[in-house]
């Protein structure tokens, strides 16, 4: 990536822009987990889509970074930046055109020590009952801020502060399908089966993915707000059966 003291690099106060590529542009913010930040990304994503759909391809958001593949046939590298820092600028007056109602996708989640999975270790490093950790993973609500990995996988933050916990030392070879688990201040549930760091703390039985006729659809999709909810093992049963059919 070139630095941000070449000519290929621009910057305001907030983030820079990056000429990445002869059709891509890398824009960056602060190195950090913020919603404000994320939202303000999320809100020039959609400018950008809305104001510039003619010669913009594709725009990949992430925690503090927004990707922008264009069409450099029809525009240069300089004329886009232009175009992105004018709108950029307005943005605070278009956020009311473009914000919807929140929406939170509920998560059901079986909390399972059966398995030997990680939820006892969890709570004995967090100085926390089983049942505490439980309420406090599930109470919250968090937010979508990068998807990854493999696919269907989004990464949710912030967990409180009394679940942070470093990823695992060892990772696991083979991490089961509909693990929800936890790393640092981040939750997630595992699409697949897959290797995988994080602590597995449950199991949900809901797909994070469906794909129909080479059409690919998330279940959780950036900017999307998250809330895991508590259920019993006959429930988690009766759920995955009902997938399965």
């Amino acid at each position: 990536m070139p630095s941000h003291n070449s000519p290929t690099s621009q910057s305001n106060t907030k983030y820079t822009i990056d000429v990445v590529a002869e059709n891509a542009l890398l824009l960056s913010w602060p190195a950090q987990i913020s919603l404000s930040q994320h939202d303000e990304i999320l809100n020039l994503q959609a400018l950008l889509k809305q104001q510039l759909h003619e010669v913009i391809v594709e725009t990949v958001a992430s925690y503090h970074c927004l990707m922008i593949y264009f069409a450099f046939q029809h525009v240069t590298s300089e004329q886009l930046i232009e175009d992105i820092k004018k709108l950029a600028n307005n943005e605070h007056r278009q956020l009311a055109n473009l914000k919807s109602a929140d929406d939170c996708i509920k998560i059901p989640v079986y909390y399972d020590t059966e398995q030997q999975w990680d939820l006892v270790e969890v709570a004995k490093h967090c100085q926390l009952s089983i049942d505490e950790v439980i309420q406090q993973h599930s109470s919250h609500v968090y937010h979508g801020y990068a998807l990854g990995f493999t696919p269907g996988f989004c990464y949710l933050a912030s967990l409180p502060k009394s679940l942070h916990l470093p990823r695992k030392s060892s990772p696991r070879v083979k991490v089961p399908k509909g693990a929800v688990a936890i790393a640092e201040q981040q939750s997630a549930v595992y699409p697949s089966e897959s290797p995988g760091g994080w602590h597995i703390i449950g199991q949900t039985p809901v797909p994070m993915y469906q794909s129909n006729n080479g059409q690919f659809k998330a279940t959780i999709n950036v900017g999307q707000n998250v809330q895991f909810y508590a259920i019993s093992k006959t429930e988690y049963i009766e759920l995955q059966r009902g997938v399965n059919a």
